[in-house]
């Protein structure tokens, strides 16, 4: 009789008649209470149901009677984790490895929980040993391509990610997951495509997912539609569901200057307790809105908090940075000596029009405007942000070469080769039509100005320059999620230092490479951008720059784009941000005197007014 009642109890769980197998099992249990079978069907239905709060004991009562169990563990893991009771959660996790250490479903799940408690490295590590333990498991992929993606190494997230053939054979839930793993490399079609196919959108987090790539895409009418269709599908809402329905809320009131609206999503998900990311997320946003209402002290109070999340986030991926005073932009310690004789070049190098052109800067100076006017133009294509001149670096240094003392030392082949590189690396992401000339803008480039000029000396450069206070602002304000930006802005003063460490360096190497630059400030470019406009297309030969003028539409249309301004670049140009920093200037002062010899240099004034 028993037997049968567990077997009747299996199928309602197996076809989703969740709540007649928790009946059922409770009747069971009403009569032999210590029956581990239909304990555990009676919290595996409540679980199911988003009964976590009632699992929870029956799962805890469950590991304590059956203690070598490793199973029980590693549930009550789960549902304490989906609870927010991290502490305890952990401690079963931990009880469910040490009698199971090589089971990947049981690391993949403690990773989660890790990730959730912020300490990212961890977590990216377990999920790496489950896919060492399995190499063939989708799921682990994928979680360790998202985990790679939050500790700054997206080369890696995106090799992690599982091939084509397996992706709908994949459960709904991490058929998500692989989707937001593709939109964090820049997939986004192939991420659409996977929420788009049949039975993805039955769930409210499907919903959610694909609404946030259309919001991502600046499609923001697509995603309106689909938040209505969230929050009607939210009938059951788990507490993960609940925040990021919260957090599509915000971006999208945000996106329509419904500041009061974004104010109470983002207020709403702090009360949730959620994990520490989702945390830092709602106290940028809180700090945006305060900067829109004009009330600096509230934006720095919401920024402080945000700030000492990615710090205690960062400190554990990159420690060696985080408690040191070393540079968090390592490559800006890479200089040639003031004597160096310049670069032999073999007279085959690539000419300008075969070169890529170069848009350079400290990051939120405007490159990214910069990179939209000239992709809009059919003649150019860019490729949002990408490592390539980096992935350049570390080939030499793998062959012997100190970069960049040694790249004087490569003969016409080796530069041949290393061009090989980097254009094996464009390829990757960008295919160029005939005639089509590449725009490489990544901002930190202007620290591997030596290898530019030693791979492309014909190549055009444009540096983009904005007052520094306005740059420090925007960097302070802005939710990178690199481990190495959040180190960089974990204070004001540790980010002028920084920004002054990367022009000293751009300042000396200009002079000794004599690279073709073109300068442009900020400033004038919202201030007369016509004027501006014609200096770009003389500098680069471009005749019909219409296309130029006309880039926020272009930008809007192209959907994609990696960089944090990507929700900024559809607007027209205005000058809204000129002088931001006034108003947050007690805030900047004591990184003002640190900025004073760079802002001498280019002619800024940092003068409080």
């Amino acid at each position: 009789m028993n037997q049968s009642l567990i077997q009747q109890a299996v199928v309602l769980l197996q076809t989703g008649r969740f709540e007649e197998a928790a009946t059922l099992s409770r009747q069971a249990l009403a009569d032999a209470p210590d029956d581990e079978s239909f304990a555990t069907l009676l919290a595996m239905s409540l679980q199911n149901l988003g009964r976590d709060q009632e699992a929870a004991p029956v799962y805890r009562q469950l590991a304590r009677a059956h203690p070598q169990a490793a199973g029980h563990w590693a549930n009550l893991g789960l549902v304490l984790r989906r609870l927010g009771e991290y502490t305890e959660s952990e401690h079963a996790y931990r009880r469910a490895l040490a009698l199971e250490p090589r089971n990947t479903g049981f690391l993949i799940d403690y990773g989660l929980l890790l990730m959730d408690m912020g300490r990212i490295a961890d977590a990216r590590h377990r999920f790496l040993d489950a896919v060492d333990l399995e190499p063939g498991a989708a799921e682990a992929h994928i979680y360790a391509s998202l985990a790679c993606f939050e500790c700054g190494d997206a080369q890696r997230a995106a090799s992690l990610i599982p091939p084509a053939g397996v992706w709908h054979s994949l459960p709904p839930h991490l058929r998500e997951e692989l989707a937001t793993a593709l939109m964090q490399v820049g997939r986004t079609e192939e991420a659409e495509a996977l929420l788009l196919a049949p039975g993805m959108q039955q769930s409210a987090s499907g919903i959610i997912r694909l609404a946030q790539l259309n919001e991502r895409t600046n499609r923001i009418e697509q995603a309106e539609s689909l938040l209505v269709r969230a929050r009607a599908a939210l009938t059951v809402a788990g507490r993960q569901e609940q925040i990021d329905l919260l957090h599509l809320e915000s971006s999208l009131a945000m996106r329509r200057k419904d500041y009061d609206s974004a104010h109470q999503a983002a207020d709403a998900v702090i009360a949730l307790q959620p994990h520490v990311q989702a945390e830092a997320n709602a106290h940028f946003t809180l700090a945006s809105i305060a900067d829109k209402r004009k009330d600096p002290a509230t934006a720095m109070a919401h920024l402080q908090k945000a700030h000492a999340i990615h710090f205690r986030l960062a400190e554990d991926v990159v420690p060696e940075i985080a408690h040191s005073d070393a540079e968090p932009l390592k490559v800006s310690s890479k200089w040639l000596a003031d004597d160096a004789c310049g670069f032999r070049h073999d007279p085959r190098v690539p000419d300008e029009k075969a070169s890529p052109v170069f848009i350079v800067g400290f990051p939120r100076s405007g490159t990214t405007m910069l990179e939209q006017m000239l992709d809009a133009h059919p003649g150019y294509a860019s490729m949002d942000e990408r490592a390539t001149l980096q992935r350049c670096i570390e080939h030499i240094e793998k062959r012997g070469f100190d970069y960049p003392h040694g790249l004087g030392r490569l003969d016409a082949a080796a530069a041949d080769d290393l061009r090989t590189v980097y254009w094996a690396e464009v390829a990757k992401v960008i295919t160029l039509q005939p005639g089509q000339q590449l725009v490489d803008k990544n901002p930190l480039n202007m620290l591997r100005l030596p290898m530019i000029v030693r791979l492309f000396p014909h190549a055009k450069i444009i540096l983009a320059l904005r007052h520094p206070c306005d740059v420090l602002l925007s960097c302070y304000m802005q939710n990178f999620r690199s481990p190495a930006f959040m180190v960089l802005c974990s204070s004001l003063e540790r980010l002028a230092k920084s920004y002054v460490n990367a022009m000293r360096f751009w300042i000396h190497h200009q002079a000794l490479l004599s690279p073709d630059t073109l300068i442009l400030r900020y400033e004038d470019t919202v201030g007369d951008f016509p004027a501006q406009v014609d200096r770009i297309g003389t500098f680069l030969g471009i005749e019909d720059r219409d296309f130029l003028a006309q880039f926020s539409q272009h930008a809007a249309r192209k959907g994609y784009i990696s960089t944090p301004s990507y929700s900024q670049v559809v607007e027209p140009v205005n000058s809204r941000a000129v002088g931001r920093w006034q108003p947050y200037a007690p805030w900047l002062a004591p990184a003002l005197p640190i900025l004073q010899p760079v802002a001498d240099h280019w002619g800024y004034d940092l003068t409080v007014r």
